[in-house]
């Protein structure tokens, strides 16, 4: 289970931090700009932690096996993310927890047809790999997320 208490936790320490970012490669079929990242837990054979980034509780956090990948990513103003489903990169079938640290005036995405706009602060679940979606940053400013890829079947206290 990921409680309201971790996120919240989660939230508050990715908000005060800065990550070291590195571009990542994506194609202009996916998106009009570079996304920017930091790889915080990643989970293939083995199992890889920054704990070098994290205070001793957010580790603690992240030692949930439930979490198959976390990462901070930051889209930089006028960041188009087109239609698309996430792939079906781990073991286990996931879903997404986003947790916005800064949304700029204007930016959304469309959820299966309709607009959701973030809140800073406001944790919400998506299962990315079975239904479209697309993000926007209509903004001049960056738009940024701390995410965490979670199997399918946990359960995420969001309220």
């Amino acid at each position: 289970m990921i409680t309201k208490k971790n996120l919240n936790e989660l939230y508050k320490w990715a908000s005060n931090r800065q990550f070291p970012m590195k571009g990542d490669l994506t194609s202009p079929d996916y998106t009009n700009k570079t996304i920017y990242s930091c790889q915080l837990k990643f989970v293939r054979k083995n199992i890889h932690i920054r704990k070098k980034l994290m205070s001793e509780r957010v580790y603690e956090i992240y030692k949930n096996d439930e979490i198959l990948n976390s990462m901070y990513s930051i889209s930089d103003g006028g960041t188009i993310l087109k239609p698309h489903k996430d792939p079906d990169t781990y073991n286990h079938r996931y879903k997404r927890i986003q947790i916005p640290t800064k949304v700029p005036n204007g930016c959304y995405m469309i959820w299966d047809g309709h607009k959701v706009i973030w809140e800073i602060g406001v944790p919400q679940c998506f299962q990315v790999m079975d239904c479209i979606h697309e993000a926007h940053n209509p903004s001049d400013d960056t738009l940024e997320f701390l995410f965490l890829d979670v199997k399918m079947e946990t359960e995420v206290e969001l309220f």
